[in-house]
C-alpha cells in the first residue's frame, strides 16, 4: 500500500472542508470573523499549494493566526512542540521572524530531534528571518526560473533551496508560496523515491540572475 505523506502546517486556520485536512488545533484564540481573514486565506493557499505536487498528502492544521497574519515567539514555538510530538513527517512554517530567539531555537531543535524535516519560508532580500535561519531547517525562497513541480538549489546565506514563487498578481505568492511548493515536492519524495534522491536532482542550481532575457541559471 503507498504510504500518504502526513505534514504539520503551522499558519492561519485551514476550513474544515480544506482538501486533505485530517485535524485542526488552535494554538490562539482566534478572531470571530477570522474564517474570511487574511490568515485563513494564506493557510488555504498554502495547503493547495502543497498538495499540488502531493495530492495524497495529509495535513495537521495548527492555527497561530488569529486573523491577522501577525503572531508571539511563544505561539509559534507551542506550534512547533506540538508538531514535534505528532506524527507528522514534515513541518511547514512560512512565515519568519526578524530576531532569532532562544525559546523558537529550542522548539525547532525538538522537530528536528523528533527526525522531522522542518521547511521555512526565506525572504530573497534582507537580513535571515527564522526559523529559516535556523540549523538544520529547509530553507526556501522564491525563484522565478521554476515551475509549481520544479526547485533549485541556491546555497545562499538566507535560503538554501528555491522553488515557485507564484504567477505574478495571484493573492499569495513569494516565499511562502515557495516554500509549500518545495513541502509538497518533499512530501511526493518521501512517498516515492525518497526525499535524499530527489535533492540530488534540482532543476536549477546557483542563483537566480534577472536580466533582459528574463531569469538565467547563475
Amino acid at each position: 500500500m503507498r504510504q500518504t505523506a502526513l505534514i504539520a502546517l503551522i499558519d492561519g486556520p485551514l476550513a474544515a472542508q480544506t482538501p486533505g485536512l485530517a485535524a485542526r488545533r488552535d494554538m490562539c484564540a482566534l478572531h470571530p470573523r477570522a474564517a474570511g481573514s487574511p490568515a485563513a486565506l494564506h493557510a488555504s493557499r498554502m495547503a493547495a499549494a502543497i498538495r499540488a505536487n502531493a495530492p495524497e498528502a495529509q495535513l495537521l492544521g495548527f492555527s497561530i493566526f488569529p486573523g491577522r497574519l501577525s503572531t508571539g515567539l511563544a505561539t509559534v514555538a507551542e506550534a512547533l512542540r506540538h508538531a514535534a510530538a505528532s506524527e507528522a513527517a514534515i513541518v511547514h512554517c512560512s512565515f519568519g521572524h526578524a530576531a532569532a530567539s532562544p525559546v523558537l531555537a529550542e522548539a525547532v531543535a525538538a522537530v528536528l530531534a523528533a527526525g522531522k524535516l522542518l521547511v521555512a519560508s526565506a525572504p530573497a532580500r534582507g537580513a535571515p528571518v527564522y526559523p529559516a535561519g535556523c540549523a538544520g531547517v529547509l530553507s526556501v525562497q522564491g525563484d522565478a526560473r521554476c515551475a509549481p513541480g520544479q526547485w533549485s538549489r541556491l546555497d545562499l546565506p538566507g535560503a538554501r533551496y528555491g522553488a515557485c514563487p507564484g504567477s505574478p498578481g495571484a493573492p499569495v505568492r513569494g516565499a511562502s508560496l515557495a516554500a509549500a511548493h518545495f513541502t509538497g515536492l518533499l512530501a511526493r519524495a518521501s512517498t516515492g523515491g525518497g526525499v535524499e534522491a530527489m535533492l540530488q536532482s534540482p532543476s536549477f542550481t546557483g542563483r537566480e540572475r534577472i536580466g533582459a532575457g528574463g531569469p538565467q541559471p547563475a
